[in-house]
């Protein structure tokens, strides 16, 4: 059945001034027009579905470039990571997964979840057993002994341990590669400031993943692990959160390491969207501990602004699924471009679409709306060009064509 979608604006994801009065028309699960509503009107019969929505606009459906589907996003996630068995993280997933569709996520990439878990999820979601995004995945990260999520993460200390694990990955079935450059917070007396490999082998790690037809992902917060990445050519570079290295200073911030990030095109998820980092944190969230990644959040905006200002490519990533980063909530992310780092509406909504499909290998498929594409397209109350927490209003979702929320009512 062919379906259009009818609204008072249509917000195509490139940048471009959306079509008033515009309008959607899909079939067979792909985009075939997008056009004034006056010119698809001739389209429209008695076999056609048609959803109206005045006053809303229609837009790609988010791309959420990092998410751990099977951790609570709540206080106890380290907890319930060491105790819950395979069962309960499955459980778990699924309900992940639901919740982020229906909040107008489309696409999503789990950026760490153990193997048993994030490849039975994904070929559930391909095979309609349970609802959820078009679902990329690395499963198991890639940490030294001891190092940073090796709770669920492959221990790989050598060159050749690494390059081992990111061939195993690729035999499970892995979209992309994560792995560990240095420390972080969620896991005990791990040091988020040290790097946890040399250059020498993130180089490694990223020519035998590229041979693979695979891309790596680098958590990276201090500033030696961040250049790590940069030179070794990791392509997404993940909190990139500059921290110096003398724990009696916050940040050690070079300009012109971001200038050579920007040259080599590498993007950039900075997880800003955090709860605790926001205005509309719970008065019972807990602060990250002292001394921890985000003290001086006026500085880190500053630098950010910089990196932004030097061609700095930023991908939308909520970081979900680790404390306070919850599933539903990934519109605070180009929320938080706007309102912390000076974004325009329009940019962060690209930043949030196009850009992250970009990054993730998906812009042939899906991010924006055009002919020819996924019908993955959310509608949202209000205009988010004009006012971006309109992306909190989403009324109505479609994935690859099929209705999954309309006007209002989950329908999965």
């Amino acid at each position: 059945m062919k379906l259009v979608l009818q609204a008072e604006r249509v917000v195509a994801g490139d940048g471009n001034k959306p079509i008033e009065s515009g309008a959607v028309l899909i079939d067979n699960g792909r985009i075939v027009a997008v056009d004034r509503q006056s010119e698809i009107a001739s389209a429209i019969d008695e076999f056609t579905d048609v959803i109206d929505a005045p006053g809303q606009t229609i837009m790609p459906g988010l791309v959420e470039v990092h998410t751990h589907m099977h951790c609570t996003a709540e206080p106890d996630a380290y907890e319930k990571m060491i105790i819950d068995d395979d069962q309960t993280l499955l459980m778990r997933a699924s309900v992940a997964v639901r919740k982020s569709l229906l909040s107008g996520v489309t696409t999503m990439r789990d950026l760490g979840s153990r193997n048993q878990i994030a490849f039975p999820i994904k070929h559930a979601i391909n095979h309609g057993i349970i609802p959820g995004p078009r679902l990329l995945v690395t499963g198991t990260p890639i940490t030294t002994t001891a190092g940073h999520c090796n709770m669920f993460g492959t221990e790989a200390d050598t060159t050749e341990q690494v390059i081992s694990a990111v061939r195993t990955q690729a035999k499970m079935g892995a979209d992309h590669i994560k792995i560990m450059s240095t420390g972080g917070n969620f896991t005990p007396r791990s040091n988020t400031r040290e790097a946890q490999y040399s250059y020498e082998t993130i180089q490694a790690a990223v020519e035998d993943a590229e041979r693979l037809g695979m891309t790596v992902a680098a958590h990276c917060h201090g500033t030696v692990g961040v250049k790590n990445c940069i030179d070794a050519g990791v392509h997404h570079l993940v909190h990139c959160s500059w921290l110096s290295s003398d724990p009696t200073k916050e940040y050690d911030y070079d300009p012109k390491l971001a200038d050579a990030i920007a040259a080599a095109g590498q993007y950039v998820d900075p997880t800003i969207a955090l709860a605790p980092l926001r205005y509309d944190a719970n008065p019972g969230d807990p602060v990250f501990q002292p001394g921890g990644v985000y003290q001086h959040l006026p500085q880190r905006y500053s630098i950010l602004r910089d990196m932004l200002d030097r061609g700095v490519k930023f991908i939308a990533g909520l970081d979900a699924g680790m404390p306070q980063g919850r599933f539903g909530e990934h519109a605070w992310v180009p929320r938080t471009m706007v309102e912390e780092l000076g974004v325009s509406p329009m940019d962060a909504l690209v930043s949030s679409t196009k850009t992250s499909a970009e990054a993730l290998g998906v812009a042939d498929v899906t991010g924006t709306i055009k002919p020819g594409k996924s019908a993955d397209i959310i509608v949202v109350d209000g205009d988010p060009t004009v006012d971006i927490k309109a992306l909190h209003t989403v009324s109505t979702v479609l994935m690859s064509g099929h209705v999954v929320k309309r006007s209002g009512v989950p329908l999965v």
